[in-house]
Order: structure tokens, then sequence, then C-alpha cells
């Protein structure tokens, strides 16, 4: 009983030190998402990147953390400021524009998108640009 105790304590060290974030260099990052950044976020640079066993992560000195797949695909993106436009489909966008805020975090799901606002309204738009749900945070 003891050993199967040990092995399986041995086992979730293991298992956490393997999904633990581990720093990478900004150019180990998938081409794709130093696409992304370099123009979207033209002056910004890359100040840490990381890697987990699922996806990247990356902090520009501008405050903006954005998480990539890890095909190189951006999943989220967060700022303190506003985000530059263009991030979003034109449809979502505009939805979200016309709620009066303007955008700070955006996280993608499958079928819709999930935008805070500066004003604390947080929405779930779809690809059509039809507001899904409306809150304030």
């Amino acid at each position: 009983m003891k050993k199967i105790i040990f092995t399986l304590v041995v086992s979730l060290f293991a298992f956490a030190a393997f999904a633990q974030d581990m720093p990478i260099q900004p150019n180990q990052l998938p081409a794709n998402a130093q696409s992304f950044i370099s123009s979207t976020f033209s002056g910004a640079t890359i100040v840490a990147a990381q890697k987990d066993r699922d996806e990247f992560e990356a902090a520009l000195n501008n405050g903006t953390k954005i998480t990539f797949a890890l095909n190189g695909e951006w999943d989220s993106v967060e700022s303190y400021s506003v985000l530059p436009a263009g991030i979003l489909p034109a449809a979502v966008e505009a939805a979200a524009n016309a709620q009066g805020g303007n955008i700070v975090k955006i996280d993608k799901d499958f079928g819709y998108y999930e935008v805070k606002l500066q004003n604390n309204v947080e929405l779930k738009i779809d690809l059509n640009g039809k507001i899904l749900k409306r809150e304030i945070d």
C-alpha cells in the first residue's frame, strides 16, 4: 500500500512539474503569433513569453497580454489600455463599439467572442455581430 501511495505522490509531482509554465525566448513563439504581435501592436516589444502544455503566452511592454493556441492563433488579448482596431472581425468590432466603450479584453470562443469594454460592459457577440449577452461587471 505504501508503494502505491508513494508512486501516486511521485506521479502527481511529476505531472505538476510538466504542467508548469516554462519561460521561452520571444523568437520561440510560433511564427504566426510573432507576426500577429508585430502587425497589430506596432512599436511594442515582447518582454516575456512562456509555454505550457496547451498554450503560449506573451506579455508586451505596453501592458498587453496575449494567449495563443499551440498552432499560434490568438485565443485572448487583454490590455490596461484600449486595444487596437482590427483584431476582431468587422461586424463583431462594430457591435462592440456601438456599446459606448473601448475594447480592453477579447476572448475567442467557438462561434462567438467575449469582449470587455473600458466602461466595464461585458459582451458575448456572435460572428455576425449579434449581441448574445450584455452585462455590467
